[in-house]
């Protein structure tokens, strides 16, 4: 068996080429299905390790399989590899290079946290029972990824008996790694409102059919679906976040469009809500002269953990880390992960990694984000341990 301490000799030996691995990432990072450079590096990555991979799945994601020498279950792990399209201003000496691009979720350190698994195993390899298949994932941020990369067969050849998916934190103390018992993130659906009236001049408005009036009824209307139409101890958000519309301001708009997202920790509350939203656009629109288009589309359902994976994932964990430093966090994020598309095909644990900086207050998603490089290398022992596990015959 390998033991705990022979993994973090090697995580150790490694750990500053790691951490370097990572700020390279960062100083270049690349939008959803942009993420060329970022495969080349890990594709580099993979070939010094001379373990097989396979690129151009989902567009821009790349699938490195490594064999163990000893039977055993196929296990993977996900790793997310997009940045988002921020101005950083962090201050860090390795900060971005790029205008308007920056790490900042973390994909840099998830991406490195992946590879570091990946060090380890094939360094160990004559030991190593069954198969671990490395998923690096393009296009999370857009909620796209998972589902271009299923689409390519990522989840075959071989099928995976189960895959552990994460995500650094930093509200969550380095050294900590955290998890939820059951749902870990909502679902989100996306959603456009058309709205076409006739354009006419605004000293005239009997002789137009003004879009923009329908807009703000619509709008004021939305907010009726979650405190009215569903039940409140079921968690639902419904956000129109854009709106466009009018040329002039002596012109009736002909024509507003509204773009916005729904997210809930409930599948049939999320169903709920579409028809709400069709119901009263459809309504208010007939009443106003208006026609009236709503497009639908659902981006990623509720994150869940397999609790029986969930189970033995944090014993594996607790293995490996004091197991005072492994909690139980609080309620689901309203936040979503489309990593929840591969739940929907083979048991899925998502986890979430300190990653706080002492006197940094920030979060994910701000031009000041940070990681703190010490959950680099206690996410490489965690997540090797279990993958080590995981991979063990099942028992007959």
């Amino acid at each position: 068996m390998i033991t705990d301490e022979t993994i973090a000799i090697v995580v150790e030996r490694i750990t500053p080429q790691l951490v370097d691995l990572r700020r390279t990432l960062h100083e270049h990072p690349e939008l959803a299905f942009e993420e060329h450079e970022t495969g080349r590096a890990i594709a580099s990555y993979l070939s010094e390790l001379r373990i097989p991979f396979r690129t151009g799945v989902g567009k821009t994601g790349i699938v490195a399989t490594l064999a163990g020498a000893k039977p055993g279950r196929s296990i993977g792990i996900r790793a997310d590899i997009d940045a988002l399209p921020i101005e950083e201003q962090s201050g860090v000496a390795f900060a971005s290079k790029r205008a308007g691009r920056m790490h900042a979720c973390g994909h840099d350190a998830h991406t490195t946290i992946a590879l570091g698994v990946a060090h380890v195993l094939s360094s160990l390899n004559e030991q190593l029972g069954g198969t671990v298949k490395l998923i690096f994932q393009p296009a999370e941020e857009t909620l796209s990824g998972a589902a271009a990369m299923i689409a390519d067969g990522v989840l075959e050849d071989p099928r995976m008996d189960a895959l552990v998916g994460f995500h650094n934190w930093p509200p969550l103390d380095t050294g900590v790694i955290g998890y939820h018992a059951g749902a870990v993130m909502a679902s989100s659906d996306a959603f456009d409102i058309v709205l076409e009236g006739r354009a006419g001049h605004a000293a005239h408005p009997h002789l137009g059919v003004d879009a923009l009036v329908g807009a703000a009824q619509v709008i004021t209307a939305l907010q009726t679906v979650v405190s009215r139409e569903i039940a409140p101890v079921i968690p639902a958000v419904l956000t129109v976040g854009q709106i466009e519309g009018g040329v002039a301001r002596n012109v009736i708009a002909g024509r507003v469009v509204l773009r916005g997202t729904a997210r809930t920790l409930d599948a049939a509350a999320a169903a709920q809500v579409e028809a709400s939203v069709r119901r009263l656009v459809e309504n208010i629109a007939s009443a106003l002269r208006l026609e009236a288009e709503v497009v639908w589309r659902k981006q990623t359902p509720v994150l869940r953990n397999d609790p029986q994976l969930l189970e033995r994932v944090l014993g594996s964990v607790r293995q490996a880390i004091d197991p005072v430093n492994v909690r139980e966090l609080g309620p689901a994020s309203m936040g979503s992960e489309d990593f929840a598309w591969f739940g929907e095909h083979v048991p899925i644990v998502h986890l979430k990694i300190g990653s706080k900086i002492e006197g940094l207050d920030t979060a994910i998603h701000r031009s000041d984000y940070d990681c703190n490089e010490a959950a680099i290398p206690l996410a490489v022992r965690a997540l090797t341990r279990v993958v080590l596990d995981l991979a063990q015959p099942a028992a007959s």
